[in-house]
């Protein structure tokens, strides 16, 4: 169970906390309303928000749905199902990825291609890695380098880069020579690689390092203000973690500061709430630095359609609600 529930934990940190630019994780609504992942005794399943078993305890594997699919696996392969349980994608692939603007990126016989959404490889399997689609556009790596192909697989900005990450509003953080820059759709460059720390934009702003400082600069590659943090995270409605002497707090898009850095580690905002870290244990707050669920958990991730995953026990985790009512427990 252990192993089961280290990979959902860490599915959810890399969905919520991910530096490497900002993508849209809702769900969209379902027929039935969103289902969420779950496991017990090493069988997974979906429950509904009231914590109703709706796709019974069966896989191996489960990752929460995505434009009316979710992974799941089966005999050591992994492939989609809808929300009603019935198989849309065989289980063919030896991993497999959220849809993304109707596309998903699977790895078949090593190499990584694209699927739609009722299984059709619409670009071959040809690529040493791959990321999602974001804004019609999805970085690839081939022969060590990193580009950028179109939805029919044709590569549009050629792989000439040490790494590139998705698309955000119009702009990518891409890596050459060991610094960061950004470029634009057309391929063209918007700030030549030369911040030796950046992060993808976020809500209009992007974190970079100049001169040992870090920044965050706007749409037009410009400053809009400067720290003196220890370390900055993107923006999540409108509040983005820092670290200073040690601790974490928020400030705001002005970069005032408006949760004091008290805590030993944070998340991001989801749902008007954040998890914190505060004597060892994980709680929630809001952006008035009101603490509206007791800090009590091993480890807890952000609110995602009203439910958040904590961790109650060594490997005992659960799902809970904003009022902080138990919704699913793993170990009943």
């Amino acid at each position: 169970m252990q192993n089961s529930y280290k990979i959902l934990i860490f599915i959810f940190i890399l969905l919520l906390q991910s530096c490497a630019g900002p993508q849209s994780q809702t769900n969209k609504p379902l027929e039935q309303g969103v289902l969420f992942p779950v496991e017990r005794n090493n069988q997974w399943g979906f429950i509904d928000h009231r914590g109703n078993i709706v796709i019974p305890l069966k896989y191996e594997g489960a990752v929460d749905f995505s434009e009316g699919r979710a992974l799941v696996k089966t005999e050591g392969r992994w492939g989609y199902i809808n929300e009603w349980d019935i198989w849309v994608v065989s289980p063919e692939y030896e991993e497999a990825y959220k849809f993304s603007e109707g596309l998903a990126q699977v790895k078949y016989d090593g190499r990584y291609g694209y699927i739609n959404k009722v299984g059709l490889m619409v670009v071959d399997p040809k690529f040493e890695e791959a990321n999602p689609f974001s804004e019609g556009l999805a970085s690839v790596k081939l022969n060590g380098r990193w580009g950028y192909i179109n939805k029919k697989g044709v590569m549009v900005i050629q792989p000439r880069y040490e790494k590139a990450f998705n698309f955000s509003e119009g702009l990518a953080l891409v890596m050459a020579d060991g610094k960061g820059g950004f470029i634009k759709k057309n391929g063209d460059t918007f700030i030549e690689p030369k911040f030796k720390w950046a992060q993808g934009y976020s809500e209009g702003l992007a974190g970079v390092m100049v001169d040992d400082q870090y920044v965050y600069i706007d749409k037009f590659g410009e400053a809009k203000f400067k720290t003196n943090f220890q370390g900055i995270r993107p923006f999540s409605e409108a509040a983005a973690a820092f670290t200073r002497n040690g601790k974490q707090g928020f400030i705001n898009k002005n970069g005032i500061i408006i949760v004091q850095p008290q805590y030993e580690q944070v998340g991001d905002f989801s749902q008007g709430l954040a998890s914190v870290k505060l004597d060892g244990q994980w709680g929630f707050i809001d952006k008035r630095e009101r603490i509206i669920i007791e800090p009590q958990f091993l480890t807890a991730v952000s609110f995602l359609e009203g439910l958040a995953i904590v961790e109650i026990d060594n490997g005992k985790w659960a799902y809970i609600d904003k009022k902080g009512h138990f919704v699913w427990k793993s170990f009943e």
